[in-house]
């Protein structure tokens, strides 16, 4: 199943962080799917609707774990980005972008090219 590799689903648990991720990524011309929920999430990774993963650091460890998982199964090409609070690096993530450096720094991360389009197996 081929993923849409300009579509950013971007999860958080907090409605006013989704919708300025949300806005950030439209103006930089990425598609957004935004949800609040685990199994939302899910049902888009399963859909392959995406081809970007954003999680953001207010989902526990278990969701991120269970999400990476799913993601990586289901889209092997995708790209995921991971939104922090601190300066560690989470395992697993292509790309760590600092919440403190506001929602268009994903953006330019994500258009700057550094992220794969395709990666190899």
């Amino acid at each position: 199943m081929k993923s849409n590799e300009n579509t950013v689903l971007s999860f958080s648990h907090a409605p006013d962080l989704l919708l300025q991720r949300e806005a950030a990524l439209r103006s930089g011309d990425f598609e957004v799917i935004s949800v609040r929920s685990e199994s939302q999430a899910c049902f888009e990774i399963e859909m392959g609707r995406c081809g970007v993963l954003l999680i953001c650091y207010t989902a526990t460890v278990g969701t991120i774990q269970d999400l990476t998982i799913l993601f990586r199964r289901r889209c092997p090409n995708g790209t995921f980005v991971m939104n922090r609070t601190e300066e560690s690096v989470a395992k697993g993530f292509d790309h760590t972008v600092l919440d403190s450096a506001g929602p268009e720094a994903i953006v330019r991360v994500l258009s700057s090219g550094l992220y794969p389009q395709s990666k190899a197996s």
